[in-house]
């Protein structure tokens, strides 16, 4: 089909229809042939005022815009075209292909006996220059002078005011400074507790997680601690430790009061899961033989957890949102009253030698996008048993340097964790990694290539690819057991 030329593309904007003759035919308006071969001629379909037909097919410059009207198909039909003319958006486009004399009449432009479309002239953008900015004048130094001891005696009195503060100021800086830079290298931070009153020892704890003396403090007032945070960064591990600190401290700098506590009996780890029961917690009622009549009859058996509870120590319930609704709301009454009542009717009172910490990787709000898919939504009344004691517990790099006491694989992991969080990969770098790498090199005695591949072999090769691993370290960690 030949090609529809510019004239014709704005008569159809108006809406009339157009098109190249495929017809023979005279023109009612000239009288001239209209050939429908090639070369065919350019026609419009429009309703003519002297024919009694309602459309007509004129070559398309033989319209008349004042003249001839609309067909009866057209929404405007009955009007002349000028009139559709200046309704249409348009109206500057098709006027520029004909050109308007005096009367305003539209006439069509011919050279040569052809139709020419004026081109309307491109409007270059002028660039705006930024206004200069005016310099701002430079505030000039103003000298002060501080009185001396030579003052006089107003001097000495303004230097001893001021002396103290200016000591306490450069104090608190330089000792900033110097934790700034510690936690940057990754160097052990020793923690020493420091009792209440002049004749307490110093309790020396040793290496801690810098969330320790915050998550201490919760337990010296014995407030429930719910600690949240990725997989293998320590949290149960701080929680012995604060079990030995508080079983050493004063009671009156809020250790416990009873000395005798032991870790075997009195620090207690209840590994939630998902098939827990109610039962698990409070412990179950066993069928026994009545001795009295040899009847049966159903004993209440304490759980280990009750016994803390009663007794006192350190209670952690791990990976706390991976209990089921129902299963973590029966743990409610431990964790916000004075008494707990038995499925046998009896009540135990809590001791005041009791700590209760939460673990898990997330906020009892469910797995949403983390990974860690085992994860419940936990009730809120559950969740409000530990108010003010949430802590965010992250991975501390100084700790685990310390525990590796190797350099090259603590570099190594605490690299492929940074580029993994960088380049928004989910994945755990865990003290275990470190671990377990430690045993391949120093006791296996595996080469480099071999422990740092093995230890990505759960990676699939996206993820190797996405923090800067090449084909060769790739092949060798997905050849390894790893995902394809």
């Amino acid at each position: 089909m030949t090609k529809q030329n510019q004239t014709n593309k704005l008569l159809r904007a108006v809406g009339l229809k157009t098109k190249n003759a495929n017809f023979d035919a005279n023109c009612k308006v000239c009288g001239n042939q209209i050939r429908g071969k090639a070369p065919k001629h350019a026609v419009v379909c429009v309703n003519l005022p002297t024919e009694s037909r309602n459309k007509s097919w004129i070559h398309t410059s033989c319209i008349d815009v004042h003249q001839h009207l609309l067909p009866e198909d057209h929404k405007m039909s009955g009007q002349n075209i000028a009139y559709a003319i200046s309704h249409m958006s348009n109206m500057k486009k098709f006027e520029d292909a004909y050109f308007v004399d005096n009367d305003r009449n539209y006439v069509p432009s011919q050279k040569d006996g052809k139709m020419k479309l004026r081109e309307t002239p491109k409007e270059t953008p002028k660039k705006e220059t930024p206004p200069k900015e005016t310099p701002k004048p430079k505030p000039k130094p103003v000298k002060v002078s501080i009185p001396t001891p030579a003052s006089g005696e107003a001097g000495d009195v303004l230097a001893s005011l001021v002396a103290p503060s200016l000591i306490g100021m450069v104090q608190d800086h330089v000792q900033t400074e110097i934790a700034s830079q510690l936690s940057a290298m990754s160097l052990p931070r020793p923690l020493v507790v420091k009792p209440l009153g002049e004749d307490s020892r110093d309790l020396e704890v040793g290496l801690t997680h810098p969330c320790f003396e915050h998550a201490l403090d919760l337990a010296k007032i014995r407030a429930n601690a719910y600690s949240c945070g990725a997989a293998g960064s320590g949290k149960t591990f701080a929680a012995l430790q604060i079990f030995r600190t508080l079983l050493h401290l004063p009671k009156e700098n809020g250790g416990f009061a009873n000395k005798n506590l032991n870790q075997d009996d009195n620090f207690v780890i209840l590994s939630c899961h998902n098939e827990m029961m109610p039962s698990d917690i409070v412990g179950g009622m066993i069928p026994q033989i009545n001795p009295k009549d040899g009847g049966e009859v159903e004993v209440h058996r304490m759980s280990d957890i009750v016994k803390v509870y009663r007794d006192g120590g350190v209670l952690v319930f791990d990976e706390f949102p991976c209990l089921v609704g129902g299963t973590a709301i029966s743990a409610n009454a431990a964790l916000a009253g004075d008494t707990w009542r038995m499925p046998d009717g009896s009540v135990v009172h809590r001791s005041d030698d009791l700590w209760i910490l939460a673990t898990g990787n997330t906020l009892g709000q469910g797995s949403g996008r983390s990974g860690y898919i085992a994860n419940e939504t936990l009730d809120i009344s559950t969740l409000n048993r530990f108010a003010g004691g949430v802590i965010h517990w992250g991975y501390d790099r100084a700790f685990e340097r310390e525990l590796i006491q190797d350099d090259e694989i603590v570099n190594f992991f605490h690299e492929v964790r940074s580029k993994a969080t960088s380049a928004g990969i989910r994945r755990i770098i865990s003290p275990r990694h470190m671990q377990t790498a430690y045993k391949q090199k120093h006791v296996l005695g595996w080469n480099g290539q071999r422990w740092r591949t093995t230890a990505l072999a759960d990676w699939n090769e996206k993820d190797l690819r996405a923090i800067g691993y090449d084909k060769s370290f790739i092949e060798d960690a997905t050849g390894n057991g790893g995902a394809a």
